[in-house]
């Protein structure tokens, strides 16, 4: 059974009479390219592997220590294509790294650059013109790289040195098994003993290509979006303390705009509609629509009700459930805008950590019901493409094919399960399977991909996580 898609992002290459479409998943530590030509590609290349562990390195990159002994290598977490289609930006989790590919006319995936960031990237985007890099980090700061980095920009001068600097001596704590009494205190000695034993830290190393700090929040950044409105860009952020932030783009980076209040629990998701609307999710029960321009609240969208409904007429999920809905709780994990050919309408589909279904909603209508679109599995990641004349789009829905639907825990035993499903919206607004071109095209993509770790806790910490940015009763305190 193959690690699931972790993210998939999906382009338009047609030109000149001549249609291809393009899909990327990354799934563990490898990226995989199919093209509806027929063409693929894996990065990186068997070869490559085999050599890296011949020389006492993984995939992709050198080996990182983790947590977790068992997995021993840096896997994908985000995923982006720049706006001209020809590059493909990426971020490996355990090294911290932003990685630059390019693909060719024949699918062969060239990796251009690699900048491991001093803190752990949670979301990435790119510029309107594809000259930057926007990079929030889980510290709560906005950093920009150049795209394509030149000579220059890979090496820096380091900072200057400073004179007649004590060296840091090592702490000693001053009381002893003698003087504690209490067994909180005997633990916070012991702590400090070892740290003793260890002596002073040493100071991290700085990145060295260029990267220029743009803004900070005092709190965990958890998303970023990136919007030109009349000739003028923003980035707009959201972190882990209910707080949606308008700043202008770069170089005024450091104005704040203003702020979107009203979220009352962390917000894990950000999606710009159109130019004048934000949608933002996360752990509260509702689904926020924004004039951002503004920072006006214009609209909320009950997706809690709209699991909890779906899950309670699932059999196999109802019982997992509690009997109020107001004791029930929600992590979107993802939002994402439809392309309708129609300007005038708005639509999005969601998807919540460990639900098997997305959920679509308009936006802006005086409707608020959204509708369940039931998958095999918990969705993961979901990206639109347009084939050839067809006037609507189709959805490729990337699935938990490891888990149990509803779990992020328990284990399937069925190894036939999917990674990818397609929709496409009919006339009447509801979604329904979709089995034309794009399917055949794209449906073997990555074929016997990474397997996935007999430890169920790594599997688990790739592909979930939103869950555990809600904070605890008396955290903030």
């Amino acid at each position: 059974m193959p690690i699931p898609f972790t993210c998939i992002e999906a382009c338009d290459l047609s030109e000149d009479g001549k249609s291809e479409l393009r899909l990327y998943g990354a799934s563990g530590t490898r990226l995989f390219v199919q093209s509806s030509s027929g063409a693929s590609a894996v990065w990186p290349e068997e070869a490559d592997v085999r050599n890296d562990e011949e020389n006492g390195e993984g995939p992709p990159g050198k080996r990182v220590k983790l947590s977790d002994p068992v997995e021993n290598t840096s896997n994908f977490s985000c995923l982006t294509i720049t706006n001209d289609k020809k590059h493909l930006v990426a971020v490996t989790a355990e090294d911290k790294c932003i990685r630059v590919f390019s693909i060719d006319s024949e699918c062969r995936i060239k990796q251009l650059s690699e900048r491991c960031m001093a803190r752990r990237p949670c979301a990435i985007c790119v510029t309107a013109d594809d000259s930057l890099i926007l990079c929030a980090d889980k510290f709560g700061d906005v950093y920009s790289l150049p795209l394509i980095p030149s000579p220059e920009d890979e090496q820096q001068p380091a900072a200057p040195e400073q004179a007649d600097v004590p060296e840091e001596s090592s702490f000693v704590p001053s009381a002893s098994v003698l003087t504690v009494h209490s067994g909180r205190n005997r633990k916070v000695l012991e702590a400090q003993l070892k740290q003793a034993k260890k002596g002073p830290k040493k100071p991290k190393e700085a990145p060295t290509f260029k990267h220029d700090l743009l803004l900070g929040h005092v709190s965990m950044l958890t998303d970023i979006a990136y919007a030109v409105v009349d000739k003028r860009s923003y980035i707009i952020t959201a972190d882990r303390d209910e707080h949606v932030r308008v700043s202008r783009g770069p170089p005024q980076a450091h104005i704040i705009e203003d702020f979107c209040h009203g979220h009352e629990a962390f917000i894990s998701r950000l999606c710009v509609v159109g130019q004048d609307l934000l949608v933002s999710g996360g752990g509260d029960p509702d689904l926020f629509v924004w004039d951002w321009l503004h920072y006006k609240l214009l609209q909320k969208l009950p997706i809690r009700n709209a699991v909890f409904e779906f899950m309670r007429a699932q059999t196999d999920l109802a019982s997992t459930l509690p009997e109020d809905v107001s004791s029930f709780k929600v992590a979107v994990s993802g939002i994402w805008s439809v392309p309708h050919a129609q300007s005038d309408v708005k639509e999005i589909l969601v998807a919540c950590e460990g639900v098997p279904a997305l959920f679509s909603f308009n936006v802006g209508s005086s409707s608020t019901t959204g509708q369940a679109i039931a998958l095999s599995g918990n969705a993961l990641d979901v990206t639109f493409v347009q084939a050839g004349t067809e006037s609507t789009c189709t959805a490729i829905v990337s699935v938990d094919n490891a888990h149990m639907p509803g779990s992020t825990t328990e284990i399937r035993k069925d190894e036939s399960a999917v990674r990818l499903h397609f929709f496409s919206p009919q006339s009447d607004g509801q979604w329904t399977q979709a089995a034309g071109a794009v399917q055949q095209a794209f449906e073997g993509l990555g074929g016997s991909a990474d397997k996935p770790t007999t430890n169920a806790k790594a599997l688990h910490n790739i592909l979930y996580g939103v869950e555990n940015l809600r904070k605890r009763p008396g955290s903030d305190d």
